[in-house]
C-alpha cells in the first residue's frame, strides 16, 4: 500500500536538512577570516608600525576580515601573549615579528599543530622543518640597492655614512644592497657604518650622525626607525644630504632630503594575508614581497636635490632590478 505519510515524513526531512546545510553554508561565506599580529614594538613607537597597524584596519574594512593588534615588546610576555592567541582556537592566523618572536613562536607552533602561524622577516634558521610556520618578509635589499646607488650618484667627497638601528639580520640586509648600490654607480667610493644600539632614541642618532660628517661624510643615512631623525637633524645641522628610511623628515631636512627607501608594510599584510585567505599558505618556505608587488621602493620628496638626470640613472637600474637583470646579495661587504 502507497504509505503517504512516510514520503511526506522523507521529504520533510530532505528539506530540513538541506536548509542546515545552506545555512550553514551562508555563515562559512559571512564568516570573517580573524588575524591576530603581535608585534614585537609598542605601536606608538615608530612611523611605520602606526602606519602598518593604520593600514592594516582599513584594509580589514575592505577586504572583510578582522584584525586584531597584540603588543609583546617585553621578552617574558612573548610566549604567553602567542599562547593565550593560539589557545583561544579563535585565530585562522596567528602572525608574530622579527626574530625577537622566533623562539616563542616555535614553541608555540609545536604545541598547536593546526593552528597557521606566520612570522615577519624573522631569518627563521631551517624554516623548511616546520609545518605551520611561514616566513614573509620585504625585498628590503632592492630598495637599499636603489638607496645606494642615488648616493653614490651624489656624493662629491666619495665618503658616505650609515647609521643603524643596530647590528641585526634586519639592519645588515640594508647596509647590504646599500653598499652594493653604493659601488654600482661608485665603485671607489669609501662608506661607513655605524650602529645606534637603538631604534628609539633621537639623541643617539644626531651623535652618530655628527660623529660621521666630522669624519669626511658629505652624505649621511639612517635605517635606525625612530633613531633615525636624530641622524636626520645632524645632516639638517652640518648642512649635508640625507638618506631617510621608510619615512620623510620634510620639516626637519628643508630640501637636503635625497629620498627614501620606504616600505609600505600595510600592503605586504594585505598581499600576505589574502594569499593565505585564497589557500597559499606554504609553511615552511619564505615569501618576500618587493617592488614589483609595490611593497616597497625609493622615493624621491618634492624638494630632493638630485637632478632629472640622475633619477634618470636610478630609474633604468629600477628597471633592470624588476627584468631580473640585477641579483643583490643579502651579505655584507664590510661593517
Amino acid at each position: 500500500m502507497y504509505d503517504r505519510t512516510s514520503k511526506t515524513k522523507t521529504m520533510i526531512a530532505v528539506l530540513v536538512i538541506a536548509m542546515m546545510l545552506a545555512g550553514s553554508s551562508a555563515f562559512a561565506a559571512s564568516r570573517r577570516f580573524r588575524v591576530a599580529y603581535v608585534s614585537c614594538y609598542p605601536v606608538d613607537s615608530a612611523e611605520w608600525l602606526q602606519a602598518l597597524v593604520s593600514g592594516l584596519k582599513e584594509y580589514a574594512k575592505k577586504d572583510n576580515f578582522e584584525i586584531k593588534i597584540v603588543e609583546a615588546s617585553d621578552s617574558s610576555g612573548y610566549e604567553p601573549k602567542i599562547q593565550a592567541l593560539a589557545e583561544s582556537g579563535y585565530y585562522d592566523l596567528i602572525i608574530t615579528s622579527y626574530d625577537f618572536h622566533a623562539p616563542a613562536t616555535i614553541s608555540v607552533a609545536k604545541k598547536f599543530p593546526n593552528q597557521k602561524f606566520a612570522i615577519l622577516d624573522a631569518g627563521v634558521r631551517n624554516i623548511e622543518q616546520y609545518k605551520n610556520i611561514q616566513e614573509f618578509k620585504l625585498d628590503r635589499l632592492e630598495t637599499a640597492y636603489l638607496a645606494g646607488c642615488v648616493a653614490g650618484l651624489m656624493t662629491k667627497t666619495g665618503k658616505v655614512g650609515m647609521v643603524g638601528g643596530a647590528d641585526m639580520g634586519v639592519i645588515n640586509e640594508i647596509i647590504a644592497g646599500w653598499q652594493q648600490g653604493l659601488r654600482k654607480t661608485n665603485p671607489k667610493v669609501v662608506d661607513l657604518v655605524v650602529y645606534a644600539n637603538s631604534f628609539s632614541d633621537p639623541s643617539k642618532g644626531k651623535e652618530l650622525g655628527l660623529s660621521l660628517a666630522s669624519k669626511g661624510c658629505d652624505i649621511i643615512a639612517s635605517a635606525a626607525g625612530g633613531t633615525g631623525v636624530g641622524a636626520a637633524q645632524a645632516a639638517a645641522e652640518v648642512g649635508k644630504p640625507f638618506v631617510a628610511w621608510d619615512v620623510h623628515y620634510p620639516d626637519v631636512l628643508h630640501g637636503l632630503e635625497l629620498g627614501s627607501a620606504v616600505n609600505y608594510f600595510e600592503v605586504m599584510f594585505r598581499h600576505y594575508i589574502n594569499s593565505v585567505r585564497a589557500g597559499n599558505y606554504r609553511p615552511g618556505t619564505v615569501r618576500v614581497y618587493g617592488i614589483a608587488e609595490r611593497a616597497c621602493d625609493f622615493e624621491f620628496p618634492v624638494d630632493s636635490p638630485v637632478p632629472d638626470s640622475v633619477r634618470a640613472e636610478v630609474e633604468k637600474i629600477r628597471q633592470e632590478i624588476l627584468d631580473g637583470k640585477i641579483r643583490i646579495s643579502p651579505d655584507l661587504l664590510h661593517k
